[in-house]
């Protein structure tokens, strides 16, 4: 979870929710965390199960020396088996492209292109033909605002659980409440 020390006034929106769902997947179960290097490239794989011991989402991260450059995320699939959902490039440790599969049918249908360090954000949709096309102005200033919102309460939520001594029960609940503000503001975008 070292990735919530990066949150600042200089992280984008989609870092912050990549933070909301590693902050979200804490509350519960447990972690299982491997490490592999192959000649200067190194994978981390980390697993949260749920308390019955089910695969709940795994992060797969690769790294070239020590910036990384891959991180794939995988969710249980209708037949319960771990499916990737989505993939995040980065260069030089910056983001710079998301793929998603929305619908869990094996097909990246959204694509988001971002620009390191800053907030500007370019979003295509994948045809079943492979082709792609950009998404409305309308569907794209949505989203924008979507993570300015996420990415406003994330920062509140972090500020305020550096800035007290919390216990583990009042960060459960401080995490339970900024999970249901987030998906309260993302839960339109379908």
């Amino acid at each position: 979870m070292t990735y919530i020390g990066s949150l600042d006034h200089n992280t984008t929106p989609m870092k912050t929710i990549a933070v909301l769902i590693l902050f979200s997947v804490s509350l519960y179960g447990a972690d299982i965390t491997t490490t592999n290097t192959v000649g200067d490239i190194t994978t981390k794989v980390s697993e949260r199960t749920s308390k019955s011991g089910k695969p709940e989402v795994r992060i797969e991260t690769l790294y070239r020396g020590k910036t990384r450059i891959l991180q794939t995320w995988s969710r249980p699939d209708k037949q319960g088996r771990l499916a990737v959902v989505s993939r995040s490039y980065l260069v030089g440790g910056g983001l710079v492209m998301i793929e998603d599969d929305d619908n869990g049918d094996g097909l990246f249908e959204r694509i988001s292109l971002y620009r390191p360090g800053t907030d500007e954000v370019e979003m295509f949709t994948r045809q079943l033909d492979g082709s792609v096309k950009p998404v409305s102005t309308e569907k794209l200033v949505a989203y924008k605002q979507k993570t300015a919102a996420t990415h406003k309460i994330m920062a509140e939520s972090f500020q305020k659980a550096t800035e007290t001594n919390m216990s583990d029960e009042e960060l459960g609940k401080l995490l339970k409440e900024t999970k249901q503000k987030v998906q309260g503001v993302l839960k339109d975008e379908k």
